[in-house]
């Protein structure tokens, strides 16, 4: 689990480490051998599985309950490849009723995870009428990486039969990797927070100065020129 740090008021440009020494949030530390802050904001339709990913993430716990989130942050303190890095994470809740209220957590964001459920098909439909909108408006010019929830599901019989009955299916790898390309995303993750696959390496690979830096796509994702 991921050591807890401290985290800066929004709208700040930045904070301080534990030992009180101050640090902005444009992705570069501020003095050689001070960790690198990100601000990693996660967005997406409401009961997507954003904060379950978070908990998981965070505290080693998955929430068996659903309830849904208006606005919570966390920081943790991890080291990628020898790099110290403080990680903002920002949750926010997906409903319409706090459009208002979550366009407040964009601001000074290095990196967006744009999230959907394989069991929700509308959820990924929604990343490409309404979320991709909302991010570009917000905080033009951010890294953005597409992340599949619940990935668990896509086998279970229980949902494939529920979403059969309505004429469709789960999200399957291909279907999430074509949206990656189309809404020109940095990368494209899946994960299962309830079986804690792919989330650790999510936060990982997106805290990384190479992705927040430029936009270099991972092997077998070429984004449109």
């Amino acid at each position: 689990m991921p050591a807890l740090c401290g985290l800066p008021l929004p709208g700040s440009n930045g904070g301080h480490d534990h030992a009180g020494n101050g640090y902005g949030l444009s992705g570069t530390s501020t003095k050689e051998g001070r960790p690198v802050s990100r601000k990693v904001v996660v967005v997406g339709d409401g009961a997507c599985g954003k904060t379950s990913l978070l908990n998981v993430y965070v505290k080693g716990e998955f929430p068996e309950l659903y309830e849904p989130t208006v606005f919570e942050n966390h920081c943790v303190d991890i080291v990628v490849d020898g790099t110290p890095i403080e990680l903002a994470l920002w949750d926010t809740a997906g409903q319409e009723d706090f459009d208002r209220l979550r366009s407040l957590s964009y601001a000074d964001s290095n990196v967006v995870l744009l999230c959907f459920s394989v069991d929700q098909p509308t959820s990924l439909e929604n990343v490409k009428s309404k979320w991709v909108d909302e991010i570009r408006h917000y905080c033009p010019g951010v890294k953005l990486a597409l992340v599949a929830l619940k990935c668990d599901l896509r086998s279970d019989p229980v949902v494939r039969d529920k979403l059969a009955s309505a004429g469709m299916q789960p999200v399957e790898y291909e279907e999430g990797l074509a949206v990656a390309k189309r809404i020109r995303a940095s990368r494209y993750l899946e994960c299962s927070a309830k079986h804690n696959r792919g989330v650790q390496e999510t936060f990982e690979e997106v805290s990384l100065p190479p992705f927040a830096h430029c936009l270099s796509p991972p092997p077998g994702l070429v984004l449109p020129g």
